[in-house]
């Protein structure tokens, strides 16, 4: 290859990488990708700054509430609607074998039509200092009238005793 190919394909490949780096800003890949993240971030950081709430004490020794009561601050998420009449009750659970505990929730549908449930259950110290795991709870396709209990997915850190649970984001939507 002579002098005169290897400098006219040099010059072509940085006319090539000039013409690039002058591209506008919304075309080059590195602000899209720092655009997503910043979507993501805001997501997550809305998604998780739900309403404590919700109602229930420990029974002591297996860390149990049972017939939990609910409040009017418990987050509707991206319900219309305040729902927290349909919730029936909420168990923590027992640790089984491997450890971990499901939190179980009850729910009665009182709308007019099928619906599906997202429920956000948060173990927490009794003065609510403290905040040790949550964890969600899907129910889908709920008819009106119907009652369902539905196991959460588990809690995967320790919950000391004396520890209760609380409902801290309840979405009904339309099936």
């Amino acid at each position: 290859m002579s002098d005169e190919q290897r400098n006219a394909k040099a010059e072509a490949k940085s006319a090539k990488a000039k013409a690039k780096a002058l591209r506008p800003w919304y075309k080059k890949k590195r602000w899209w990708v720092i655009g997503l993240l910043v979507v993501i971030i805001a997501a997550s950081a809305t998604g998780t700054n739900s309403g404590d709430s919700g109602g229930g004490s420990g029974n002591g020794s297996d860390n149990r509430p049972t017939d939990t009561p609910t409040e009017n601050t418990i987050d509707p998420g991206i319900g219309s609607q305040d729902a927290t009449a349909d919730l029936v009750s909420l168990d923590c659970g027992k640790v089984d074998a491997i450890g971990f505990r499901y939190p179980a929730v009850t729910v009665k549908n009182n709308s007019s039509k099928p619906s599906n449930y997202w429920i956000t259950i948060v173990a927490e110290s009794a003065d609510g200092s403290q905040r040790y795991d949550d964890t969600i709870v899907l129910i889908n396709s709920l008819g009106p009238g119907q009652t369902m209990t539905e196991d959460g997915l588990p809690f995967t850190n320790d919950i000391p005793s004396g520890a209760i649970c609380k409902v801290s984001e309840f979405q009904r939507t339309a099936s």
